[in-house]
């Protein structure tokens, strides 16, 4: 029993929740070792690597999607550019001075261009920030599912296996928090650092009142 709706484990959209290919590493490893550690670290090792090269995959989709959007536009922007250039061009030619209509077409042009190149480069850079996210997820799950398995307290919060003793008790239910032990323990908190933040927080009050008092003062004269 594997307890997949732990916050994190998912990513959630508009209709329909998305596994990433971390949350795949996450959830493929517990089903396949069984809790077993050695037979874990074997499938994650090989796991890492399928599921890196479908990264890869999707990014270079990704990048030529990206490419095919703009290419059209940027060609187009390009020549209106060359046109508007040679408009100047022609005149100086001629020892004749370019309209102000002209040089402005030729620096909106160029502006025009200069953003449609920004957009492209802003989304291939984040294309490839979101597939070097996604690899790193893989190595940190990875180091997770490793620390988990040694440790009895976690594993219990992850997934439990089952007997047919257990499942009778529970009337055959198969509801996983009936197995699985779903509490999230609450984050621990070092009373001393939350007492030095909470007078910190009220100095910086009694500071701001005396601030507003003097100014309140500075009115009334």
């Amino acid at each position: 029993m594997v307890y997949a709706a732990k916050e994190g484990w998912y990513k959630e959209e508009a209709n329909m929740n998305v596994l990433l290919p971390h949350d795949i590493l996450r959830i493929s490893t517990i089903l396949e070792s069984w809790g077993d550690l050695e037979t874990a670290k074997t499938w994650i090792d090989k796991e890492k690597v399928r599921l890196k090269e479908i990264i890869q995959e999707n990014l270079d989709f990704k990048l030529l999607e990206i490419e095919d959007y703009y290419t059209e536009d940027i060609e187009l922007a390009k020549a209106k550019l060359l046109k508007a250039k040679k408009v100047i061009t022609d005149k100086e030619a001629k020892k004749e001075k370019p309209t102000k209509s002209q040089l402005k077409a030729v620096v909106t042009a160029q502006n025009g261009l200069d953003k449609l190149t920004n957009e492209k480069e802003a989304k291939i850079t984040a294309a490839h920030e979101q597939a070097e996210k996604e690899r790193q997820a893989i190595d940190d799950v990875g180091q997770e599912l490793t620390q988990m398995l040694q440790d009895p307290e976690k594993r219990k919060r992850y997934f439990a296996i089952a007997n047919m003793e257990e499942l009778e008790e529970n009337e055959f239910n198969l509801n996983i928090p009936r197995y699985v032990d779903t509490f999230e323990p609450e984050e621990e908190i070092d009373l001393k650092d939350a007492i030095n933040e909470f007078k910190t927080a009220i100095g910086k009050e009694t500071d701001l009142d005396k601030s507003i008092d003097e100014l309140l003062k500075v009115l009334e004269i």
